[in-house]
């Protein structure tokens, strides 16, 4: 009877499956091939997240539609637990099948009960196996805020349906766990034609993030109106940024405020990035929405926008109170 850690060994392979409109089992290489980069690249931004150096090995097509499996392992099997490739492969086939809140859990249950099934286990075998798969569970749950927010993931998913989309001959893809004789563990997840939308995102995304009480050191203030970039430092880089704080330039402009060597300002900064193509996200501009205060000569001076905000916190907090 084999330990339960080669339970985990079974879960060695993912199975894409391609269904295609007509009775045909060949795809245009061209289209294959890219999907197939799309989904390495993923499978590779899972892996790093997980913290597990892979390898991975692709097989050759099955009929029925068109199928391929990729085979995950870990570099280093001796150092690396089979318990960390399961996660990697049942994370990537989650993320592929859920465009929002990946549902790993679900997952994990059929992993579980599908891993019961099929051994004879005594009963400290099987406490041993319950245990390995709540730590699998759990691994895996604190990990999918991380592959939810990553953009690499969900610009590479984006991709692969967006290729898929395209191509007209694809009705539907399905994802499937297989061990190594091509033996289906989890039921093969599905998606039809007229939901590869929802795992769209627009090329070039553009967000943005607001950090309330950034501290900027002022290199070199801009006096005139308009964008023009002012300089600084946060955090410890050099940046270039954009004053779009109207009242702390009117106090700039009419000489109330005056810049020496060492001057601060704690503001509301606002980062603008960009996602391009491979999902890589930068940044391309900071905004100052604000200014709560700054320093002259070495002391703190709130400005009236500062005081103003003060209030409206003040007045928030008493309606939370009031109404909690």
């Amino acid at each position: 009877m084999a330990d339960t850690p080669d339970s985990y060994r079974m879960i060695s392979k993912l199975q894409f499956h391609y269904w295609f409109s007509d009775k045909s089992h060949t795809m245009d290489a061209l289209v294959h091939n890219k999907c197939e980069r799309e989904l390495l690249e993923l499978t590779k931004v899972v892996a790093k997240i997980c913290g597990v150096s892979i390898k991975m090995e692709t097989e050759p097509s099955g009929k029925g539609g068109l199928k391929s499996w990729l085979t995950v392992s870990a570099k280093t099997p001796k150092k690396t637990p089979a318990l960390k490739v399961a996660m990697v492969n049942t994370l990537v086939a989650a993320s592929i099948v859920t465009p929002h809140s990946i549902s790993a859990q679900a997952a994990m249950e059929t992993l579980a009960n599908k891993l019961f099934s099929d051994k004879e286990m005594d009963d400290a075998q099987q406490a041993q196996l319950q245990h390995e798969v709540n730590q699998l569970k759990e691994q895996a749950t604190q990990l999918i805020p991380l592959l939810d927010q990553d953009s690499v993931v969900k610009k590479r998913r984006s991709n692969f349906y967006d290729l898929l989309r395209k191509y007209q001959k694809v009705k539907s893809i399905s994802v499937t766990l297989t061990d190594d004789t091509k033996k289906p563990i989890t039921e093969e997840q599905l998606i039809a034609r007229d939901g590869f939308s929802q795992f769209l995102i627009t090329a070039n995304t553009s967000t943005s993030q607001v950090i309330d009480q950034a501290q900027i050191e002022i290199i070199s203030p801009v006096l005139m109106k308009g964008n023009h970039k002012w300089k600084g430092m946060y955090n410890g880089a050099a940046i270039s940024f954009v004053m779009k704080s109207e009242d702390f330039m009117g106090l700039v402009q009419s000489g109330k405020v005056e810049f020496k060597s060492g001057s601060t300002i704690n503001c509301t900064l606002q980062i603008e990035k960009k996602i391009n193509g491979a999902g890589v996200e930068r940044i391309i501009g900071y905004n100052i929405l604000s200014v709560g205060s700054y320093s002259e000569n070495g002391k703190t001076i709130e400005t009236p926008e500062g005081k103003q905000k003060q209030k409206q916190n003040v007045i928030s907090k008493r309606q939370l109170d009031l109404f909690g």
